[in-house]
């Protein structure tokens, strides 16, 4: 019987793990924290979209950096296939604004323990609090047939062992057949997620490609702290970049702590890091009433402008306050008439642009998830398996690949878990 070892316990992991020993593996899942699916459980806010079930042509404009090589992941499983695999298991599951799937639950929990109760279904042995330190390697030799070598045979790389600690401190070593990392990103540190798994794979040589968080807030400069916790619906921002509109998302926004959030700021925070990173002066422009054109909403100011008479203080901050009372909650208006105090624009025109320049982003601690990895080219797409070492395969979030919010990236964690764990014998 062959021997997997699955390092990270996460939704990539997890999967893998199951799928192998369905193949017939003996299989080991080591996690390092004292729980799996620690990560999994804050997913969408504690209820956990689990996947999109959008087709390849409209699902794949959302994976990042080149969607290509996800491609023959999301075919071998799909994003019917994830859920009718999560029915199967025993977890019921709803759909919820067209194309995004949910545990009928609503609870991140439960979709954890049906992970759990079907590894356990299947014999896959977990071993928490458990930190894989290093990979100890071994030379093999192959023929030239094999490899199109013209040489008579070459020497390729293996890995015989994993090196681990346990939460004890004691250290040991593990031996299989096969080994898969799934060890995740750097987000959200205190889930485990703390790039252990990059460190790992690239002391076996492989290329790790630029890291920085994604799905993140994005800072504005000299942020009004009043706009903290100002939740917007039906509202497009737009993000410009050395003055160029580069992405307009509409929908639902959140002002934080940290700046500025919610799912479309979280869908164009991926292009605004970059630019930042690159040194680009990043805004971000909001609007207000996109589904008012700026004559329609002009029409509408002026008509209850008129109705409102002219009287004494009709040009004061006060009375402006009072009139946009109708256009806005009102915890914004006292930011919004800084902006038109301090732009000079009309206040229709404010509505419809209300400019924030960016000055820096979320860390590590907040973002959502992880762009940059180990590099796809050094990965066989059609199997998950590493190129450069014979018995390793990757999945998950380790990898250079990355999507926007609304289930994408989970389904790129099942997805990539499932070949992974489905091709350990090829």
């Amino acid at each position: 019987m062959k021997e997997v070892i699955v390092i990270g316990a996460g939704p990539a992991g997890m999967l893998a793990a199951g799928t192998a020993a369905e193949r017939g593996a003996r299989v080991v899942l080591l996690e390092k924290m004292e729980k799996p699916g620690r990560k999994l459980a804050i997913t969408g806010k504690g209820r956990c979209n689990i996947t999109n079930l959008k087709n390849w042509e409209d699902f794949s404009p959302h994976v990042h950096p080149v969607n290509r090589y996800f491609k023959p992941a999301f075919y071998n499983f799909t994003s019917e296939d994830t859920v009718a695999f999560f029915n199967n298991i025993g977890l019921p599951t709803v759909l919820e604004r067209g194309t995004r799937v949910y545990p009928a639950s609503q609870r991140a929990f439960d979709v954890i323990d049906a992970l759990k109760s079907w590894l356990e279904r299947l014999g896959v042995r977990i071993i928490c609090g458990c930190q894989v330190l290093e990979f100890l390697r071994e030379e093999t030799k192959a023929s030239a047939s094999a490899s199109h070598e013209t040489n008579n045979e070459i020497r390729q790389q293996r890995i015989k062992a994993v090196r681990v600690r346990s939460s004890q401190g004691e250290e040991k070593l593990l031996t299989a057949d096969h080994f898969i990392l799934a060890t995740g990103g750097k987000t959200y540190p205190g889930t485990g997620s703390t790039g252990d798994g990059y460190a790992l794979a690239s002391a076996l040589g492989h290329t790790i490609e630029p890291l920085f968080p994604t799905l993140t807030a994005l800072m504005p400069v000299d942020y009004d702290r009043r706009l903290e916790r100002v939740e917007l619906r039906n509202v497009r921002l737009d993000l410009y970049i050395e003055d160029v509109l580069r992405r307009s998302e509409e929908g639902e926004l959140l002002f934080s702590n940290l700046g500025i959030e919610g799912p479309i700021g979280f869908r164009v925070s991926r292009q605004a890091v970059v630019a930042l990173n690159k040194g680009q002066r990043v805004s971000l422009h909001l609007n207000l009433k996109p589904a008012l054109t700026r004559e329609q909403l002009m029409l509408r100011w002026e008509r209850e402008n008129s109705l409102a008479g002219s009287g004494s203080g009709s040009g004061s901050e006060t009375y402006l306050v009072k009139r946009l009372r109708a256009y806005m909650p009102e915890a914004l208006t006292g930011p919004f008439v800084k902006y038109v105090t301090v732009s000079g624009l009309h206040p229709v025109d404010a509505m419809t642009r209300w400019v924030f320049p960016i000055a820096s982003y979320g860390d590590w601690a907040r973002a959502v998830v992880t762009a940059g990895g180990i590099s796809m080219k050094e990965v066989d797409m059609r199997t998950m398996r590493s190129k450069l070492i014979e018995n390793l395969s990757f999945a998950g979030e380790v990898l250079d690949l990355d999507a926007d919010s609304g289930g994408y990236n989970l389904q790129i964690a099942f997805a990539t878990g499932r070949l992974a764990g489905g091709k350990t014998s090829d």
